[in-house]
């Protein structure tokens, strides 16, 4: 029953690690395009919207205030970014994009219900390409490990792990319970 109640609580975080993963999908883009993402929330009246970005580390990409309308963003989006919309439907623009850029990016509303509450809504998982401009003249070399490919490999090797901790769940500790509580 132990086994049981670890394979279960590691399997939900994994899960809750790559939700945003699993359930957005993903978006490739060349570097210097535009990224564009709606984020959406059922909730009443939120009072602004976080943008993160997990890369590998989670950090804010910006924060709108949907009462100001205004955008607090970080030096390194300085004049790239853009939200507009309603308050339960605001488009998000990253213009520009970097290789560095590339991660999950996740939107975040925040809302006061008598204490602050964030609720993570929607996102999507983001390659950016760079673009070589030397490919004619350069020789042909072994390909190293890129971060768009480390990314997709973590989430590869985490449904891997789900899917075995569901396989060791249904074929080997469901009967051992069954026999347990049969006798």
């Amino acid at each position: 029953m132990m086994t049981l109640s670890v394979t279960l609580c590691f399997t939900a975080v994994l899960f809750s690690q790559y939700s945003a993963v699993l359930t957005a999908g993903s978006v490739m883009k060349n570097q210097g395009e535009n990224l564009t993402m709606v984020c959406t929330t059922e909730d009443t009246d939120p009072m602004g919207l976080y943008l993160h970005l997990r890369n590998p580390e989670k950090h804010e990409v910006f924060y709108y205030d949907i009462n100001s309308k205004t955008l607090q963003y970080t030096p390194e989006y300085e004049g790239r970014v853009n939200a507009s919309g309603n308050s339960k439907k605001l488009t998000v623009t990253i213009r520009s994009l970097r290789v560095n850029e590339t991660g999950v990016y996740t939107c975040v509303f925040n809302f006061f219900d008598g204490k602050r509450v964030e609720k993570e809504t929607n996102g999507a998982l983001v390659f950016v390409k760079g673009v070589n401009e030397t490919t004619a003249q350069a020789p042909l070399k072994e390909p190293s490990a890129k971060p768009e490919m480390l990314v997709l490999v973590s989430v590869l090797l985490a449904c891997a792990v789900v899917i075995l901790c569901v396989l060791v769940t249904v074929v080997w500790v469901i009967p051992k319970v069954k026999a347990l509580c049969a006798s």
